[in-house]
């Protein structure tokens, strides 16, 4: 009867999603950490010599030495980070260009993407300006620029392409389930009204993405 609860439950949360966009996200296996860009609840992975390429500057550290930063290999569809056997392990790319999104409804933004590989136990805060902070006991926190994100959307996609949708309380904290084994990969969107320039293009939005993946 606890079963069929929860499955009833599981079906219930069930939601569907906005269009995907495309964000980094990290997989450990084989004492290998990789970076990939695309979408993991279509198993989309760029590869280089096509969107890979706009992945041009990424920087990896371990999440307790975030300024000894990590070297980085450039493979057919994923950055291979080297020397980060540790399961927590953090990287970004800041240096997208300024782009005009008005018809996704961002206008023109910076691009903004990091990612964290972790655990489903406690960890502390990243250096992200968006992070999604493991808090253990299947719980994370979301926090913009060391702060809680109150009311975020946190999308979860589990190993099996199934996705659910779930809103941060105020304190930006969300409760999660991780019925399969595998890896599960959170992603949250967060554009936040900001004006300035980079590379002498103006830009009034900043669009941050950032995803958190955990192995069940």
């Amino acid at each position: 009867m606890k079963k069929h609860h929860f499955l009833v439950l599981l079906l219930a949360m069930m939601v569907v999603l906005p269009v995907q966009a495309h964000y980094i996200w990290l997989e450990q296996a084989d004492g290998q950490t990789k970076l990939f860009f695309g979408e993991y609840e279509n198993n989309l992975r760029e590869k280089t010599g096509g969107k890979l390429d706009n992945i041009a500057a990424p920087e990896a550290s371990l999440l307790e030495s975030a300024t000894a930063k990590l070297s980085l290999k450039r493979n057919a569809d994923h950055i291979a980070i080297e020397n980060a056997q540790s399961p927590a392990v953090i990287a970004s790319e800041l240096s997208m260009k300024v782009k005009d999104m008005t018809k996704y409804g961002y206008g023109i933004a910076k691009p903004m993407y990091y990612t964290r590989l972790g655990s489903d136990k406690p960890e502390a805060a990243s250096t992200h300006m968006l992070d999604i902070q493991p808090l253990g006991n299947h719980k994370v926190a979301i926090n913009l620029h060391g702060k809680p994100l109150a009311k975020a959307k946190l999308k979860i996609t589990a190993p099996n392409q199934w996705q659910q949708e779930l809103d941060a309380n105020d304190k930006g904290e969300v409760s999660f389930y991780m019925p399969w084994s595998g890896l599960y990969v959170m992603e949250v969107i967060h554009l936040e009204p900001a004006k300035g320039s980079y590379q002498g293009e103006p830009y009034e939005n900043i669009r941050h993405v950032s995803s958190l993946s955990i192995y069940n």
